[in-house]
Formats: C-alpha cells, structure tokens, sequence
C-alpha cells in the first residue's frame, strides 16, 4: 500500500488558484503597470515580444535547474552543459559539415548522456550533487577546449539559426519553442506517475522510501532531464548568437539559480509554471529598469535587494503555511 503522505503530495501538484500564484501574478501585474506610467510604451507589443524572447532560453534552463532542486539535489553544471551541446552541435555541423538533424540529435545526445553521468554518480554512488555538478564542470571545460581548441564556430547555417532568430506569424520561434518546453514540463512534472514521484522524493524522502519508490531512480531520472533541457536551451543559444564558443552558455547559471530557488521558496514546491512566472517577473522588471536608464551596478544592487525580499518574503509564506498544517 503507498504511504500516505506521498499520496497526499502527488494531490497537491495540480495548477490551481493558490495564494503563491495570486501573489506572483499581482506582482506582474504591479511591474508592468509601474514601468508603463514610467516609460511610455513598455507594454507595446514589439517590447512584450521582446521580453519573452529574452525569457525563453532563460527559463528552460531555470526550469532544469529547478527539476533537480525538486528532487531534493542540485545542479551547478546547467550552464556547461547547454554551451557544451551547443558548441558540439556547431562543431558538427560547420566543422564536419553533417546534417541539421543529425548535429541536433547528436547536441541533444550529448547533453543528456553528461546528465546521466551526474544522475549516476549521485543517485547510485550517493555523492553530493553539488561536488559532482561542480566536478562536471571543470570535465566540460576540458572537452569543450579539447573540440575547438578555444576558436569561435561561426558561419552556421541559415535553416539552424532561424530556430534563434525566425518567427512564425510575427512570433518568435523561441517564444514558440519555450511554451512547448512548457506544456510538455507541466504535463510530465504534474500529471504523470514520473514527475509527482520526482518532486515526492525531493519533499520526504523517507515517505518515498516506505511506499516502494527507490529515491536512486528519481534523483538519476531529475538530472538526466535537467542535461536534456539544457542541451535544448544550448543549441538555442547559438542559434540565436549564430555562433559558439568554449565559454557559451556559462553566464546563465547565476540567473538560473535565482530563478529556480525564488520560484521554490515563493510557491513552496516545485510547480513548472512558476518557474516561468519567476523568470517573466525578473526580466520584466530588468527590462523596465533598463528603459529607465539604470546603469548595470544599480541594476546589480537592485537585484541583490529584490533576491532578499522575495526570498524574506518566500520564507514568510512558507511561516504561514506550516502554521496552518498544525
């Protein structure tokens, strides 16, 4: 018979109207209507495009991040693997002169099997995620070296660059690609055995453990789609950059990180679409501060202080939520 409490916590990941997705909503809401009065134009239609155009390769990285952190571990090695698949998917199709699907599949291979190495390691030989995803990264950094020598991949073909920068009936292709990511993630982490068993072993490993799901499984499986996510999001990256080279993709990891823990502690567990709602509110609000003309080190004193205050205010929620259970 499955225990409880695992029942339980499989119940509550359904998308519903609760007080965390209110709140974030509200505070969407606040921004654009804040820096619409403040700057004329900034709910256009060019700039909305615009902002989610910028969010999608954040968010499908923040969202692999996030499925690790839901299963109780984490990944520091998100960004290297997306610059890893990225820069091999480059190398294979300008270097090798292979074919656009091939190079695809081979990128996303890529990237999934180097998420099966971390799954592996902390799953089944019990090393921390953190010293294993960390240790993956210094391995990247030698294989991305050791494919390209440290020069720049460019000259990348049109048909794989339109996925950066195509649009389909004035929408951008990345746009599409991320609310696909999206729905696919909700459906997987939310409605399937998979994805409520992920997100059960990360809140009570013990309850998993007693009602017969083998925790090893589920961190292994949290990390290999982490490494396919973000073998996504790499390919993508150069697409859009329409070039690669050994240190792509590593500057999304900081981001990545304040996104995926603000949308844990905002909405208590992991949820898919608060992961997208995290990312929307921090480059909306990035976005208004730049037409506002913030210089870069103000923008980085105002996102330590919004980094506190969310987080203060998470765990102010959290308070309340645990005071309600009892």
């Amino acid at each position: 018979m499955r225990n409880e409490s695992v029942i339980g916590l499989e119940k509550k990941n359904k998308i519903k109207l609760s007080g965390p997705l209110i709140s974030t909503l509200i505070m969407i809401l606040f921004i654009a209507i804040l820096f619409n009065i403040l700057t004329p134009g900034y709910l256009s239609l060019a700039n909305i495009i615009d902002i989610l155009r910028t969010i999608s390769i954040k968010f499908i990285i923040a969202l692999a991040l996030g499925i690790v952190i839901a299963s109780g571990g984490f990944d520091l090695s998100v960004g290297h693997i997306a610059g890893f698949s990225g820069l091999l998917t480059a190398f294979m199709l300008v270097n090798l002169r292979m074919s656009i699907p091939l190079s695809i599949f081979t990128g996303f291979f890529a990237g999934t099997m180097l998420g099966c190495v971390n799954g592996l390691i902390v799953g089944w030989l019990g090393v921390s995620s953190f010293i294993t995803t960390l240790a993956m990264q210094m391995l990247i950094v030698g294989l991305r070296y050791g494919l390209t020598n440290g020069t720049t991949i460019m000259r990348l073909p049109k048909a794989f660059t339109w996925f950066g920068n195509g649009r389909v009936a004035g929408i951008p292709v990345l746009v599409i690609i991320m609310f696909v990511v999206l729905i696919i993630m909700i459906f997987a982490m939310h409605r399937t055995t998979l994805g409520r068993r992920i997100v059960s072993t990360g809140q009570n490993i013990e309850a998993s453990r007693l009602s017969g799901i083998n925790p090893r499984i589920y961190t292994w499986l949290a990390l290999v789609i982490s490494g396919s996510l973000c073998s996504i999001a790499g390919m993508l990256i150069v697409a859009r950059n329409e070039l690669a080279n050994v240190d792509i993709g590593d500057g999304y990891l900081m981001e990545a990180i304040a996104t995926a823990v603000l949308a844990h502690v905002m909405f208590g567990k992991f949820k898919a679409y608060g992961v997208i709602l995290m990312t929307t509110f921090i480059a909306m609000l990035v976005n208004g501060l730049t037409m506002s003309g913030v210089t870069p080190s103000q923008m980085n004193i105002i996102r330590g202080v919004m980094l506190i205050v969310v987080i203060g205010l998470g765990k102010f929620m959290q308070y309340l939520r645990n005071r309600r259970r009892f």
